[in-house]
């Protein structure tokens, strides 16, 4: 069924190409111009003797030249009267010649035996469409290895190095950034975090420097504030780590959920200034807030930038333990807003194990 339907279909294809071609051969008068203009010059001749240019043996004359002139013509152009079919004849041998090449490449490699593949069946990325995580980070960093200047990479790899965990990978191409395009306080703070998890949750000179230099370049950059503050509360410089959480505080609408964090690690931070007993409060009131930094901290980074399921999974724990189960199910509630059906299944099933 399916070589008659292609047969069939080839010869309508081929008839009307034949057709196409031999008209303007067959059905058109080519003649038709020069015959105009024999025409319209007996008409200026008649014109001529009416309005008295000519005398009548002088149109006579003219009459008699282009009464040969039509003559010859039609003699010379009725002499090839096989024209059209030696034209046509090419076509005729031309057009069969391709439909046979066509059956018989196709018979070569063609396979009409094959199903049809539905599109959910299909390997997307073997066909161009969409592929893995690994196999684009691969393709930029070769890209990268070509143009090391492009920052745009950079900036596409270091978020996605975060989420995987490969720390010590974002750090570099944070620092990329850095060289490459004027800093800003998201870029250093972006290195400063990939430094702190590479030092098992320490900060050292070069993250409190960036850390400083962030706060100071933007007035309300609260991620930078985080980091600093609950650092300098760990290390007992309680006065500069106060002024930092009154900052916090100020820069507050209110609703935000760090505020609570920032009001413990305000309340730490001046018990310590005053040589307070942190332990009535709290047993460990430095560290928690440190911990409580580290929270809101990757809190900011998952709302502005979106994260891995198993990021978001480490924040609902650690909101679970630290704020309770009100707090823990507003961040389930963003994390299952903002991952895929796979990411939110895997989050799914964590609420349930934790009773959200």
């Amino acid at each position: 069924m399916l070589w008659l339907f292609a047969i069939l279909l080839t010869l309508a294809a081929l008839g009307a190409l034949y057709a196409a071609m031999r008209r303007p051969l067959a059905g058109a008068d080519e003649d038709a111009p020069t015959r105009a203009f024999f025409k319209s010059q007996l008409e200026g001749i008649e014109e001529d003797m009416r309005i008295g240019r000519i005398s009548e043996s002088e149109a006579a004359a003219a009459r008699g030249e282009l009464a040969r002139e039509v003559l010859r013509f039609e003699r010379e152009e009725g002499k090839p009267a096989s024209a059209p079919a030696a034209k046509i004849l090419p076509v005729l041998i031309v057009l069969p010649l391709v439909a046979v090449v066509a059956f018989a490449v196709y018979i070569a490699i063609g396979r009409a035996d094959l199903p049809g593949q539905p599109l959910a069946g299909r390997d997307l990325a073997a066909e161009g469409g969409q592929i893995s995580i690994e196999d684009a980070i691969a393709q930029v960093e070769a890209r990268l290895v070509e143009t090391p200047n492009d920052v745009r990479g950079w900036e596409a790899l270091g978020p996605v190095y975060m989420q995987m965990g490969r720390y010590s990978e974002a750090a570099n191409a944070f620092r990329h950034i850095l060289d490459l395009a004027p800093p800003t306080a998201d870029a250093e703070t972006d290195l400063a975090e990939a430094l702190i998890l590479v030092n098992d949750g320490a900060a050292d000179e070069e993250s409190i420097a960036l850390l400083r230099s962030a706060a100071g370049r933007d007035p309300v950059h609260v991620r930078s504030r985080f980091y600093l503050a609950g650092e300098l509360t760990r290390s007992g410089n309680f006065e500069e780590a106060a002024a930092l959480w009154r900052e916090l505080l100020d820069i507050a609408v209110g609703e935000e959920p760090w505020v609570a964090t920032a009001r413990a690690g305000l309340a730490a931070a001046e018990a310590g200034s005053t040589d307070a007993t942190l332990s009535d409060p709290v047993p460990d009131a430095t560290q928690e807030v440190m911990i409580r930094g580290m929270v809101e901290g990757l809190a900011a980074r998952l709302y502005d930038t979106g994260g891995s399921t198993d990021e978001w999974m480490q924040l609902v724990r650690s909101r679970m333990v630290i704020d309770g189960q009100d707090a823990a199910r507003q961040d389930l509630d963003r994390g299952l807003a903002a991952l895929d059906a796979e990411g939110r299944t895997a989050l799914a099933d964590l609420a349930a194990e934790l009773g959200l």
